[in-house]
């Protein structure tokens, strides 16, 4: 037996090592395989407040830029001890120059001090292809550029532009940042490339993970734009001073036309209308990049005069409200006081409250709970401060207010709020042997002692054999060695699924059936709510991101001659590849077509869902 005690220790002490001898991790993420000429992402999170960072040198690979640096953090109070988990992201856009195989030395990290390095990382780089060349040569000639692209892309079609509700603000006072996309094209594939770290705020994301983009119309300077909030964020200045918020940079795959069809009639209604842009599938994608403008915010100290006494910084429009559930209680009997503190401001870095309870009171730590709601608005919710206390003594004990001061931005001034006082009886415990203990140095566990004894249980217990261990036996070595083999069947499935995920054409072909499923249906919700316009734009997604999904065409070389040719070199039948045709062009003309238009979305999603389950079966 204590062969057995002394190995389990060993292991216990061997997993703790193993757990917590490294505190600080560098993780590197990048494509394994690339092309010459094409941009790639590598990235760096570390886990840790890092003091410097170093990119090695890369041969045959060029750095584009400055790096990208994020921040995240996560605050948790647990029993009054705050604990803090920070996460520092670096992003470097790449391009390869040369083919091979290429390694990336590791990056180092100073934490505190002292150096650590990531791991080094392998990056297969293959041939320059068409695509890719004209792509890193429109993204060059965009790049911080008025002038237009190929006579096409003005500074003024599409922009991105920061801004804020004030520029004028005191230390700790909520302001609204902005980012906010205008554009008079189509654009697609938005991917932010930096932002700003928003260095001497605390920051609060207000817009969270949406996967669509709020969308409206604005007149600017007589023209038409569509407009999109990107991100937008509570901030909350730390400092005194001039800040900066450094400027957002994004690249995007901008839709332009590279020529117009032109017909001619007779008819001046059907010029104007059947040679609009819109039914020109002459179109190409550019990738443009666009940088916004950078903003500057005045950060006042709070005023000296007229400060309360006690105050600890809190700033926004607050309340204090509190509640006691008994006011009547025996000796030894338990209280709930609860304190709250809510309004609009900063919740989470409120401060906590000074309580004075009686002397004969025993207090336990504080349940203290934080709820916010972020919204367009800004930064709300509520604080809640949950004292458990016992009385030990009979006798009548008053429990004061509670007083709380923060600062109004909005009057200007200090305000000091205070909470209700409460007055507790506690009469003599008639039971002499109720008596109460705890356990620990938090207090947290409350027991009265003849309610948690279990009796032990008696049952026939099996027996072993004298002198028969369990130590050394099969069972023994068996259930040793299976988590290694377990670590390693899950490593081999780990690398064999990674493997065929990064075959991004293989992943597209497979779930391109699927994709064109979720859009039809996501049309048909269109189709049921009458809603037109959202309709034929996501019937149309349908069914072109079908083909180049299927068929692995690039998106600046779809077009109808494209999906012909491929579609004839799998075997569809020319009937099928006419009607697929067909109903691209009739799920364009029903866009604008004057005739009933339920009827017409009806006619055009039923073809749509034929001609994708034709071009399956042709291909089986």
């Amino acid at each position: 037996m204590k062969r057995i005690i002394n190995l389990i220790i060993i292991v216990i002490s061997f997993i703790g090592f193993t757990s917590f001898a490294s505190n600080v991790d560098i993780k590197v993420s990048a494509p394994g395989q690339v092309s010459v000429g094409e941009r790639f992402r590598l990235t760096y999170q570390i886990n840790a407040d890092v003091d410097q960072f170093s990119l090695p040198t890369m041969a045959g690979l060029q750095v584009l830029g400055s790096p990208s640096r994020s921040q995240s953090s996560s605050i948790q109070i647990i029993n009054g001890k705050v604990t803090q988990d920070i996460t520092i992201t670096y992003s470097y856009i790449l391009v390869a120059n040369k083919e091979g195989e290429l390694t990336i030395p590791p990056a180092t990290a100073t934490v505190n001090g002292k150096n650590y390095t990531s791991a080094s990382r392998k990056i297969f780089v293959g041939k320059a292809s068409a695509t890719t060349a004209n792509t890193s040569h429109a993204s060059q000639n965009v790049q911080g550029k008025s002038t237009q692209n190929n006579g096409q892309i003005k500074k003024s079609d599409v922009y991105i532009k920061a801004f804020v509700n004030k520029k004028d603000v005191y230390l700790g006072e909520q302001l609204i940042l902005t980012y906010r996309i205008y554009t008079k094209v189509p654009v697609s594939n938005l991917s932010i490339d930096k932002l700003s770290s928003f260095s001497g705020f605390w920051s609060v994301d207000l817009l969270g993970d949406q996967k669509n983009l709020k969308q409206n119309r604005q007149i600017i300077n007589g023209e038409e734009y569509i407009v999109a909030d990107l991100k937008k964020s509570a901030l909350f200045p730390q400092k005194t001073g001039d800040l900066d918020i450094d400027p957002m940079a994004l690249t995007c795959m901008v839709q332009v036309q590279t020529q117009r069809k032109r017909t001619s009639s007779n008819d001046p209604f059907f010029d104007s209308f059947f040679n609009d842009p819109f039914f020109s599938n002459s179109v190409r994608n550019v990738e443009k990049s666009l940088v916004s403008n950078k903003l500057k915010i005045h950060v006042k100290d709070l005023p000296a005069a007229s400060k309360p006494v006690g105050f600890n910084g809190a700033v926004g429009q607050l309340s204090l409200g509190s509640n006691i559930d008994h006011k009547e209680v025996m000796a030894n009997e338990a209280i709930t006081v609860k304190y709250t503190i809510s309004g609009k401001g900063n919740i989470d870095l409120l401060p906590d409250l000074k309580v004075k309870f009686p002397p004969d009171f025993e207090v336990y730590d504080p349940k203290i709970t934080t709820k916010t709601r972020n919204n367009k608005q800004g930064v709300s919710g509520y604080k809640t401060y949950e004292y458990t206390v016992i009385p030990r003594s009979a006798g009548t004990y008053d429990i004061p207010s509670v007083t709380f001061s923060y600062f109004d931005p909005v009057k200007k001034k200090y305000e000091s709020l205070s909470s209700d006082s409460y007055q507790v009886k506690v009469n003599k415990s008639n039971n002499a042997t109720n008596n109460v203990t705890y356990a620990g140095a938090s207090k947290e566990d409350i027991r009265y002692i003849g309610k948690d004894i279990r009796y032990i249980y008696l049952m026939p217990f099996q027996l072993e054999p004298f002198e028969h261990f369990f130590f050394g036996s099969s069972l023994f070595f068996i259930l040793l060695f299976s988590p290694l083999l377990l670590v390693f069947l899950i490593i081999l499935f780990w690398k064999r699924e990674k493997k065929r995920r990064g075959n991004t054409s293989l992943m597209k072909n497979r779930n391109a059936t699927k994709v064109a499923k979720k859009r039809l249906k996501k049309a048909y919700d269109f189709m049921k709510n009458h809603a037109d316009a959202e309709f034929h734009n996501e019937l149309g997604q349908a069914l072109w991101g079908y083909v180049s999904d299927k068929f692995s065409i690039p998106l600046a070389e779809l077009s109808v001659d494209t999906v012909h040719d491929k579609l004839e070199a799998k075997g569809v039948a020319e009937a099928v590849i006419q009607e697929f045709i067909d109903t691209l062009n009739n799920c364009e003309f029903a866009r604008f077509a004057p005739d009933d238009k339920d009827s017409t979305m009806e006619k055009v999603y039923q073809q749509g869902l034929e001609i994708i389950s034709k071009i399956e079966d042709q291909l089986k």
